[in-house]
């Protein structure tokens, strides 16, 4: 189905050439050929994030580091800005959420930079207002600014999380060679890659099994503009993971097949802001599952009210 959608030509980057025999394949193998088919999409989005992640740990500037030191308003913002250029899917903005808490960015901001990346970056808003209905267009980017700053806000309100200490090798970055600030990067890039990879690995492998049992494309068919309805479109883009800017074109398809507007809404901001493996992710950074669990709560209970307030206009 992605491949229908505009799936196969990624952002950035590009897919290698591999066929994957979906209709013939062994159901058990479905699941891998899912978490295939999603690495192959954003293979290069991903590397770009780690490698982001370990510069933000190698380079950020004490100055910049003490500006995103707090959970307040303005540094929300700050991070809101970071986020804003990063072309970035959900799992791979989890790889440079890693890295801003290596390198002692509070939870506020770091967390801000985390939705804001796949969830309101510039060029999937403007593809939103070309591929979409002018107000689905409109509610993408009210709804990703909302997602933006006020989980972030909702979230630091209840879960306390600490911050981590700056490291050292930040603190004095003048004067040293080119040759061990890309040793730096690298090695800090490494370190983050070990501890994130694996835990995407398993959650592209448990959504892959969602995909395997459940139809998407018969859930679409099914789903009007009734609360239910847009309760469990919600739900399913919580938990999903699609490739960044492509929750457009699953909305634009699933809508053909008749899907309500109320689902179609609920998914817009459900379906790119976060997903079980970058929640998962997140809660292993912060050692605090519950502050993952609030922000999937948040980004649901955002989904259900923007499907009702759709469905009854």
């Amino acid at each position: 189905m992605l491949k229908r959608l505009g799936a196969d030509v990624t952002p950035i980057g590009t897919r290698f050439p591999i066929v994957l025999d979906f209709h013939h394949a062994p159901q058990w193998l479905l699941p891998f050929y899912h978490t295939l088919d999603y690495l192959n999409a954003v293979w290069f989005t991903t590397i770009l994030g780690l490698f982001i992640a370990g510069a933000v740990v190698a380079f950020l500037p004490k100055m910049l580091q003490n500006r995103l030191r707090g959970n307040g308003l303005a540094q929300q913002l700050a991070g809101m800005v970071l986020g804003l250029p990063n072309m970035l899917c959900s799992c791979c903005a989890a790889g440079a959420f890693a890295g801003l808490r290596k390198a002692g960015v509070s939870f506020g901001p770091s967390l801000t930079f985390f939705v804001t990346a796949p969830a309101l970056n510039l060029v999937v808003i403007l593809l939103a207002f070309e591929r979409l209905p002018l107000k689905l267009a409109v509610a993408r980017l009210v709804l990703g600014l909302v997602a933006s700053i006020g989980a972030a806000y909702a979230v630091t309100k209840f879960i306390r999380v600490e911050d981590e200490p700056v490291p050292s090798s930040s603190r004095s970055q003048d004067d040293q060679p080119l040759d061990e600030m890309l040793r730096r990067w690298i090695g800090h890039t490494w370190d983050i890659a070990k501890a994130v990879i694996p835990l995407l690995l398993i959650g592209l492998l448990l959504i892959g099994l969602f995909k395997t049992v459940f139809s998407l494309e018969t859930i679409a068919k099914h789903l009007g503009n009734g609360f239910l309805s847009i309760a469990l479109a919600s739900a399913v883009g919580t938990i999903l993971t699609v490739p960044t800017f492509t929750e457009i074109l699953w909305v634009e398809e699933f809508m053909r097949q008749g899907m309500g507007i109320g689902p179609a809404a609920a998914l817009l901001i459900t379906l790119p802001a976060v997903s079980f493996p970058s929640l998962w992710v997140l809660g292993k950074v912060v050692k605090s599952y519950r502050a993952a669990a609030s922000l999937a709560i948040f980004i649901l209970g955002l989904g259900m009210i923007s499907g009702i307030a759709f469905a009854w206009i």
